[in-house]
């Protein structure tokens, strides 16, 4: 009599990947110097839980800062946002989800087009959810946390762990970390943005 042996297939492993930091400097037209950054990004991605072939799970940590200095006047009004953007190849049907605690006071819906909106409600201390049914090809900006300047023109998020998820993409899922700063001075109102390294989960 002769025995087989088969080994169970190895599980698969979670893989942190650093990213690279990203920095900007720009100056407004009414002189503020603007700096904003991005470090300590961290993606792991995971196999999904459920074992479906057409899901993507990820956990992602991420530091941003922005900073506003020597400008003419004063700072009226600012909003400091970070998250991720997130793209399917193909196929999307039932939507992109995120899910994770946030800081601020963003809430409301808008729209990405005909048949495609993002909902959810983003309010200081509170678990922030944001959810889209997309066609092929649609990039969606997921905020995952954000706040004002403070008086002296400092901002700083951080997330750690944080639960990244895309269901039923027929293709690639990639994603894609980024920070926005919008700015009101006594003399401009200006807009700035970083973006992370595109990767895969």
């Amino acid at each position: 009599v002769c025995c087989v042996a088969l080994a169970e297939a190895p599980a698969a492993v979670a893989e942190n990947v650093d990213m690279a930091p990203k920095d900007l400097d720009e100056a407004t037209p009414d002189g503020w110097s603007i700096h904003l950054s991005t470090s300590d990004e961290v993606v792991n991605s995971i196999p999904n839980l459920a074992n479906a072939q057409n899901s993507r799970e990820a956990f992602v940590s991420l530091v941003a800062t922005a900073t506003a200095d020597g400008g003419q006047g004063s700072i009226l009004d600012s909003l400091f946002i970070m998250g991720y953007q997130l793209g399917c190849q193909s196929d999307v049907s039932s939507g992109l989800q995120i899910g994770g605690a946030v800081s601020g006071g963003l809430s409301g819906t808008g729209s990405l087009g005909a048949s495609n909106s993002v909902g959810g409600s983003v309010g200081g201390g509170s678990t922030g959810y944001a959810q889209t049914d997309l066609e092929p090809g649609v990039i969606v900006d997921l905020p995952m946390s954000n706040m004002a300047l403070t008086p002296q023109g400092r901002a700083t998020l951080a997330i750690t762990n944080l639960h990244v998820k895309a269901d039923a993409c027929g293709g690639d899922v990639t994603i894609r970390s980024y920070a926005y700063l919008r700015i009101s001075s006594t003399g401009a109102h200006s807009s700035y943005a970083i973006y992370g390294d595109p990767i895969k989960i």
